[in-house]
């Protein structure tokens, strides 16, 4: 796993910094519970953890759980955040979940505004047994993307253009005026499309 070092969300100040390792949080089938690390500056955060679907067009939808668990609920950084789930049975598919951070403004000065932070990790509940299977189709200058497979996918690009965008199993992702051929880059490789010219 790699170091991402993500400034503020919801902000343009660059000066603010918050550290998390590591992106995305895995919790593999057997353990009870994943460790990873928040760092900045000393800052004071609320904890949400949020069972994280996509509906019919790919956009994120939230909602309350208590199927997974995430200690401490506030922290001060630098700290540990540990992820628990409260069943250890096998799942045939994997689960996705959102875990915020907020950061609460505890230093309130008169006459100044300052912005606080917002972070969206994902955490994600690894099947028993892994089966990625990613589908593409054309239809005019529109690419679907459709995971048919247990595990998720992220689009980093579609040939020239970058993008981040995950794709949860059984969901689809349209984009909208692709070129008539290119290259879906994602975290689980490469994959070729071509559409048919009318």
């Amino acid at each position: 796993m790699k170091r991402i070092v993500l400034g503020a969300l919801l902000s343009s100040v660059a000066a603010f910094a918050l550290q998390v390792h590591p992106i995305p949080v895995e919790l593999e089938q057997g353990k009870k519970y994943k460790e990873f690390t928040i760092s900045d500056d000393n800052g004071k955060y609320q904890v949400y953890l949020k069972k994280w679907t996509q509906d019919i067009k790919g956009e994120e939808v939230l909602e309350d759980t208590d199927t997974v668990v995430a200690y401490p609920k506030i922290l001060q950084a630098p700290k540990k955040i540990k992820v628990y789930k409260k069943r250890s049975n096998l799942i045939p598919q994997e689960e996705s979940y959102r875990l915020i951070l907020k950061e609460l403004n505890v230093e309130k000065v008169e006459g100044q505004t300052r912005v606080l932070k917002t972070l969206s990790i994902p955490v994600f509940i690894l099947p028993n047994t892994q089966e990625p299977k990613l589908e593409l189709e054309c239809k005019g200058n529109t690419l679907q993307i459709r995971n048919s497979g247990n595990m998720h996918y992220k689009i980093l690009s579609i040939t020239d253009k970058k993008m981040n965008e995950y794709v949860l199993p059984n969901h689809t992702k349209e984009v909208e005026d692709v070129k008539a051929s290119g290259t879906v880059e994602t975290n689980r490789g490469n994959y070729e499309y071509k559409c048919e010219s009318k």
